[in-house]
């Protein structure tokens, strides 16, 4: 997804949900701020993904699907990592950082990439996780500067998703992606996913 394009639906989403562009773009300073030499290049997950058979994996993923997953290098987005708990070890990690540091610190440990999201929501989530990271790549959703990158994307999902074709995979198949009815239309979550779905179906991913 190019910049333009991803910042047309950037304008729409801040103005439905009433987010800030600054706030967004402090917290993707502060994340680099304390990162300092922890900044992973793209290159990494460019080597990682490039011509490869990728599973990425959604929060909304069922038991019985975790079984059907064969594909060679699995992305797991968000709180899809709680759901598939030690039955499935992720290549890579989409998140804004929901979960525990603690699970972070041991994926990273256990050699998956993190690929960490700083918004204007999770800054106190940024100092508390970074300073016990080694290494990762940061993302923001706002204009991407020095090592923080911008792949287009909202939810963790639709976010790992696009990020896959963005490197270059052969083929990417999608789990735990659900669009049904979830509650309200004025949910917010609800609202967060039918713009997940409609950024997937415009990357041609759904």
């Amino acid at each position: 997804m190019r910049l333009e394009e991803w910042f047309n639906f950037y304008s729409q989403i801040i103005s439905e949900f009433g987010y800030s562009q600054q706030e967004d773009e402090e917290a993707a300073k502060l994340m680099h701020s304390l990162a300092k030499g922890k900044l992973l290049d793209v290159k990494v997950l460019k080597n990682l993904i490039h011509g490869r058979n990728v599973a990425v994996i959604g929060g909304g993923i069922e038991e019985s699907e975790i079984e059907e997953v064969k594909e060679d290098l699995i992305i797991t987005a968000g709180k899809a990592i709680l759901r598939v708990g030690m039955r499935i070890k992720p290549d890579i990690h989409v998140t804004d950082m929901e979960e525990p540091d603690e699970l972070l610190v041991r994926l990273e440990k256990e050699g998956c990439v993190l690929v960490l999201h700083a918004h204007g929501d999770n800054m106190e989530r940024i100092r508390s996780i970074i300073p016990k990271l080694s290494r990762f790549v940061a993302t923001t959703q706002s204009h991407p500067f020095d090592r923080v990158y911008n792949f287009g994307g909202f939810t963790d999902g639709d976010r790992a998703a696009i990020m896959a074709k963005e490197m270059g995979a052969a083929i990417i198949k999608l789990y735990g992606f659900r669009f049904g009815s979830r509650g309200r239309l004025e949910d917010a979550k609800a609202r967060k996913l039918k713009w997940a779905e409609k950024l997937l179906r415009y990357e041609g991913l759904l």
